[in-house]
């Protein structure tokens, strides 16, 4: 089971920074999974939420604000929001990459984007059907991992449908039952936020192929003490 670092290592970093990816990558995470808008200026830049109150000491939408003037602002500990570009040139090269498009109409972008690391190994998830749809359109060979809250029969339909290889869900709607579904689908079990060592090794009991955390080196060390118990 692959351990990815959620938003880089964002239990002891601040989350979506170049020095989250960093400790992801001293970690010893597996993969990254990070989020993409775009600025005013059409740059894909690598934040969570619309707004950057949350992450920033700034006030705006990030898409109505430019490239300059984001990343003005402190995102922790002295970081700024990065670029696509300036994460993919940190990572893209050493680890495989989970990608959440948070913002509908910037699909061509990011695809641009991946196209200039023709050795990045990446999928692309996002919570929203029509993205994903975009996606598969602009690039039929895509690996997409939608995410889900839940699975539901309408998520592993679109499921289908988006000939996905995975599907993403929430932690705590992981049972058997659920593990066997995806199973008999055919379907990588992707399951975010661990943070527990004892929820990671139950996910990788239940056969999940990827947990994404925010503590990425505590989830590694505890599935290894297991190991070697």
């Amino acid at each position: 089971m692959l351990v990815y670092a959620h938003r880089g290592s964002s239990g002891t970093d601040p989350e979506n920074t170049l020095r989250a990816f960093e400790r992801a990558i001293a970690d010893g995470a597996d993969g990254v999974e990070f989020d993409v808008q775009a600025t005013a200026d059409g740059v894909p830049v690598v934040i969570h939420d619309r707004s950057l109150t949350r992450t920033t000491n700034g006030r705006g939408l990030v898409s109505e604000l430019t490239l300059e003037q984001v990343q003005a602002f402190d995102a922790g500990a002295g970081q700024s929001v990065p670029t696509l570009v300036e994460v993919l040139d940190l990572v893209a090269c050493r680890l495989p990459l989970d990608i959440e498009i948070k913002q509908p109409g910037i699909e061509q972008l990011v695809l641009d984007t991946l196209a200039r690391y023709p050795g990045a190994k990446w999928a692309i998830g996002s919570f929203k059907w029509e993205i994903l749809r975009e996606i598969r359109a602009r690039a039929p060979g895509a690996e997409l991992w939608p995410i889900a809250d839940v699975p539901t029969e309408e998520v592993f339909a679109n499921a289908r449908d988006l000939e996905a290889t995975a599907i993403s869900i929430r932690g705590d709607a992981v049972t058997p039952e659920i593990a066997k579904r995806f199973f008999s689908e055919d379907l990588d079990l992707v399951v975010w936020t661990v943070n527990r060592v004892e929820d990671a090794r139950l996910a990788r009991y239940l056969g999940a192929s990827a947990v994404c955390t925010d503590v990425p080196g505590e989830i590694i060390r505890g599935l290894a003490t297991e190991e070697t118990s």
